[in-house]
């Protein structure tokens, strides 16, 4: 399945949406008016920082994971976490698991979050969004 000309018909009718919403003196390119900018969706050559991850456990039997939904949603619920917890409960009792969620929304920083979590001697983070 070619998808190039979706995405070609998507960024032109973007386009279109973008001439349209700035109106005729802007377009015809009356200097005298407000201006707009245009965030460029491409990617750069300079790549982000490479941080390695944690190293894997070898097992979890006797050990603490916090179980963390990053509230993507703002519902402030946990349905499918929690039947993870209670998977872990009953396929894993050996585990400590311990359900959070996430201050704030999905991109703000949970600082609090995440010192509880070496705080607690947390092994390991299942940090995931569940709605």
């Amino acid at each position: 399945m070619k998808r190039t000309p979706l995405l070609l018909y998507s960024l032109l009718a973007i386009a279109g949406l973008v001439l349209c919403s700035i109106g005729p003196s802007h377009a015809a390119g009356d200097a005298s008016k407000e201006k707009i900018t245009v965030m460029s969706p491409g990617l750069t050559d300079k790549l982000a920082e490479r941080i390695p991850l944690a190293p894997r456990l070898d097992a979890l039997e006797g050990k603490t994971v916090y179980i963390v939904d990053t509230n993507y949603e703002g519902f402030g619920r946990l349905p499918v976490l929690e039947e993870m917890q209670a998977w872990f409960a009953k396929n894993k009792p050996g585990v400590k698991t311990i359900l959070k969620l996430k201050s704030g929304n999905y991109v703000a920083d949970d600082p609090a979050l995440w010192k509880e979590i070496g705080a607690n001697k947390g092994s390991a983070a299942i940090i995931g969004v569940a709605g």
